[in-house]
């Protein structure tokens, strides 16, 4: 793990550093072809320094736009092999070089993508699925409105989440949940009261419930914004119903089980202990901030599970690469398993940076309609 996580991510910067510099140095002599050799590679390390030195004001947020220029230096160099390989059209070919060898066209195209990621992570949608129970309930069905991964104090303020809650509200949801990480290490004592405060306001006929995520009680912070007694306490004086390794009947039809996060995997219960004494006829609907154990799940009889946690990856390669290592046992959308319904979420914002290159902002509505 510390191969994956310190040194392949050290070994990349290395050399993405490396690449960057080789292409300051390519910019500066199509530019300057007058320079001397040696004011050439000077310059090149100039402009170097000058890409990192956004650090100091914006920080790590930086470092993603970093790595969009190299990725897209990277395809113009793919472009350029190609059309050396295949243009038989000089002027064409003239014109091309000057564009590649400038990178103008890697930095137009790092522009575009990073303020479409920052307008994408604020413009919340909507994502409707309906879901069949596999128990009997009522006719109408229920209206359940999902809502993960707030990480409040990054991107939403106030009044941009009490629009998102207004809009809730329009669904006329039976039930509110909550899917965890709502607030993060970041979050400031009074920002950690405000999100459950305005949260709280959403109507629903039977109620708001919450499962705690891995970032919710600030545990990778050395000194937190606030003590679990204080976030129990804010998310309880805002009415809203915590289940941590909890079961709540909300009627006849339906139950809700709310677990631990994984991240307290020493603590928390299985599926199966959570599923003893419920009732058979009932619709058991999961939530567990995490996407996983689906197969144990299904095992117990369970109907549908809801999750967050993924963000869907958030920044582009992040979904291909929880994909491909299998973080999660699913990154986004809908998916069945036997008989187990699954929904994952993008969730509502993001975490680390302000941006969102894959997917959107989302809350989630799921109509729980009856089965066949």
């Amino acid at each position: 793990m510390m191969f994956l996580w310190i040194i392949l991510p050290l070994i990349f910067l290395l050399l993405a550093g490396i690449y960057l510099l080789r292409k300051a140095y390519a910019a500066v002599c199509f530019f300057g072809r007058d320079l001397p050799k040696g004011k050439r590679m000077v310059t090149a390390g100039g402009i170097c320094i000058l890409l990192a030195l956004p650090f100091v004001i914006v920080g790590s947020v930086w470092l993603v736009v970093l790595l969009h220029l190299t990725a897209f230096l990277l395809l113009a160099d793919a472009v350029a092999l190609v059309v050396r390989k295949t243009g038989r059209d000089k002027a064409v070919a003239r014109f091309w070089k000057g564009l590649y060898r400038s990178g103008a066209v890697a930095a137009l195209l790092t522009a575009l993508v990073i303020g479409y990621g920052y307008y994408n992570i604020y413009h919340v949608v909507r994502t409707e699925y309906s879901v069949s129970a596999e128990k009997p309930i009522r006719e109408e069905g229920y209206t359940i409105v999902f809502l993960s991964d707030l990480h409040y104090g990054l991107t939403l303020d106030s009044g941009q989440l009490r629009e998102v809650v207004e809009s809730v509200g329009q669904e006329k949801p039976d039930i509110v949940i909550l899917g965890g990480d709502i607030v993060d290490e970041t979050t400031t004592l009074a920002q950690m009261r405000e999100a459950f405060s305005i949260l709280g306001e959403i109507p629903s006929r039977h109620g708001i419930y919450y499962v705690y995520g891995n970032h919710d009680k600030s545990r990778y912070s050395a000194e937190p914004n606030y003590d679990e007694a204080q976030l129990a306490e804010a998310i309880g004086t805002a009415g809203i119903h915590i289940l941590e390794d909890a079961v709540c009947e909300v009627n006849e039809e339906l139950v809700l089980v709310g677990r631990a996060d994984r991240s307290d995997r020493m603590n928390r219960k299985s599926l199966a202990q959570l599923a003893e004494g419920l009732d058979d006829g009932a619709e058991w609907i999961l939530i567990d901030h995490q996407p996983s154990d689906y197969v144990e799940a299904q095992e117990n009889g369970y109907g549908l599970v809801l999750s967050g946690h993924t963000h869907s990856g958030q920044i582009w390669p992040g979904g291909f690469f929880s994909e491909l290592f299998r973080f999660n046992e699913w990154n986004y959308g809908y998916k069945e398993q036997g008989n187990l319904k699954a929904i994952v979420s993008s969730g509502i914002a993001g975490w680390g940076y302000p941006l969102r290159t894959e997917r959107h902002s989302e809350y989630v509505v799921v109509r729980l309609l009856p089965g066949d």
